[in-house]
Parts: C-alpha cells; sequence; structure tokens
C-alpha cells in the first residue's frame, strides 16, 4: 500500500500528463499513444533492474544529460530519464523536425520526478518474475565488449574522472550490417563541420544504418585504430541496442571513440577530471578546445584530434 502513491504518480504523467504535452505541441493522438506505450514499457523495464545495470545503460547518456533540469536532480537520474523519456519513440517525433521538437525539454523534466518515484517503488515492491517485457533484454550476451566497456565508463564516471582501465571480454569479431539494413540519408546542412568530414540526419532510434554510418563501419575494418570524434555517444544512436551493436563493433576492430569528455578504448577509459563541458551536437569541435580536466593519453588524443581535423583517417558524426 505504501507504494501506491508513488506508482500512482506515474501513471498520471503517462496517462494524463505526457498527452496532454504532447497534444499541445501538436502530436496526433495515434503517435501520442504510441509514445504513451513505448515510455511506459521501458520505464518498467529500467525501474526493475538493478541500480548498477540501470547506470550502465544510462552512462552513454550521461555527459548529455548533466545540465537538463530540474538543476538540483542527481546526474544518473538525468541520464536515467533520457534513456527512458527522452529516446524513447519520443525521438521519431522529433526527427527531421517534427512537431515535438520544441516540447522535449519540458516533457523530460516533468518526467523526471514521477520516473523517479516508479523506480523508487519497483525497489521496494518488485514484480513478479515472470514479467519479461524489457526492451532491453539480452544486451549483455549480445554485446559483451561494449557492455565492459560502458560497465568501466560507468565506474569512471562514479570515481570523478580520470583513466580506468579494463579486461575485453572477446568473442566473435562482429561483421558489417547486411545492405538490407541500410537506408537513404539527409545531409545535416545546419551543423558547423570541417572540411573533409560529413554528417547526416536520421532518427536516432531507427535501428538501420544511413550510408554515412555505414562507412564509418567499414573504415573502421579497414583501419585498426580508427578514431572516430562525436560530440557524445548519443550521436551514434537513441537505440541502446543499436549504440552497443556500434560500439561492440567499433571495440573489436580496436577503434577509438572520442566524445566531448570522454575517450574510450578496448582495453581503457578515460572521462575529463572536474566539472564537464556540455556537448554541442551542432557544433561538436568546440567541446574538443576545452582541454581542462584532461590528462595523459586523453590529452594528447583530443589534442592531436584538433590539430589532425582535416585528416582522412579521423570521422565525425
Amino acid at each position: 500500500m505504501a507504494d501506491e502513491p508513488d506508482l500512482a504518480h506515474f501513471a498520471r504523467f503517462c496517462n494524463e500528463v505526457l498527452p496532454g504535452m504532447l497534444e499541445v505541441c501538436g502530436v496526433p493522438a495515434s503517435n501520442s499513444a504510441l509514445v504513451v506505450d513505448d515510455v511506459l514499457l521501458r520505464a518498467e523495464a529500467v525501474a526493475r533492474m538493478d541500480p548498477a545495470r540501470r547506470e550502465v545503460l544510462a552512462a552513454p547518456f550521461y555527459e548529455e544529460s548533466f545540465t537538463y533540469e530540474p538543476d538540483d536532480a542527481p546526474a544518473w537520474l538525468k541520464a536515467i530519464t533520457t534513456l527512458v523519456i527522452r529516446n524513447s519513440q519520443l525521438e521519431e517525433m522529433h526527427a527531421n523536425g517534427g512537431p515535438v521538437t520544441s516540447g522535449i525539454t519540458p516533457i523530460t523534466t516533468y518526467g523526471l520526478g514521477p520516473l523517479s518515484h516508479l523506480i523508487a517503488a519497483r525497489g521496494r515492491s518488485p514484480l513478479p518474475a515472470d514479467v519479461t517485457d524489457d526492451p532491453f533484454v539480452g544486451l549483455p550476451e549480445a554485446y559483451p565488449r561494449a557492455c565492459a566497456c560502458l560497465r568501466a565508463l560507468r565506474t569512471c564516471l562514479n570515481s570523478g574522472g580520470g583513466r580506468i582501465g579494463y579486461r575485453s571480454p572477446g568473442g566473435p569479431v562482429p561483421e558489417l550490417p547486411d545492405v538490407s539494413e541500410l537506408v537513404d540519408d539527409t545531409p545535416a546542412d545546419n551543423v558547423e563541420i570541417p572540411d573533409g568530414f560529413t554528417g547526416v540526419i536520421f532518427s536516432g532510434v531507427d535501428p538501420r544504418f544511413d550510408q554515412y554510418g555505414f562507412n564509418v563501419l567499414k573504415a573502421a575494418t579497414d583501419d585498426q585504430g580508427l578514431l572516430l570524434g562525436l560530440s557524445s555517444l548519443s550521436r551514434i544512436s537513441r537505440n541502446s541496442r543499436k549504440l552497443l551493436r556500434v560500439l561492440e563493433f567499433l571495440l573489436a576492430h580496436r577503434a577509438r571513440i572520442l566524445t566531448t569528455n570522454h575517450l574510450l578504448t578496448d582495453t581503457e577509459v578515460w572521462v575529463r577530471r572536474q566539472e564537464p563541458v556540455k556537448p554541442d551536437s551542432k557544433h561538436p569541435f568546440k567541446g574538443f578546445e576545452v582541454l581542462s580536466g584532461l590528462s595523459g593519453t586523453h590529452r594528447k588524443t583530443v589534442e592531436s584530434w584538433v590539430r589532425q581535423a582535416g585528416d582522412t583517417q579521423h570521422v565525425a558524426l
């Protein structure tokens, strides 16, 4: 009985508040229902997880969300809200300038509190073991390298940054996506990208690959040690299964992934110490100009990246 108010709080957000906000944004009722159902499914799955697994899946979205509102909310809770709400079918309503674009910030802001209540309630009173609806099921088994890397990233974030070494579990080297998984893309003309680099606009939750994303993976097979530069890991995908699939592929080919605050390799993870820098997806290279909190290999890699921004051995999204 003590958990009923917490559960009712989240149910009201999904059944009343969220549909109303989507309606104000001009989202048709049928599409609104898709968003609500997806948020409910994702929220229940995440609420059933142990805290460590929840944070591992949210780790790719930590650096993009730490400045989100409410200002006083814990950074991990903001990342988990991004995982559950921002990365839901809400992204499909946002892709290519959809009607919900202006509503994303208030939706995630108002959703954080109710989601925290649901997580607390499920922690005290878990659902029966036979509840199996989980869009995140099987990820550690399918993508062992990626999950090992994200576990190290979580540890490094919780330690205040610096370097964490980890042992990659290995396993079969993933193959390139099949041609049937490719779709056309749209150039990202509104993003500030130096000459020699390209970017595209593509739904963040679509499991398929645009031609540019495919070419990045192909480049990783041709160049062991490829350096992939991103404003944040969410630029790979907001679909957790696809994000881990890409990360698994890159790590298997010993590629390095550099973001505004992180450097991920197949043996170590680096995180900027002190206050992280807010990623800017429209001006992704600005974050690399800030060297405070960087050290060792991380700092040298960023300095090299900035110097060689036109080098064809480097790729940016």
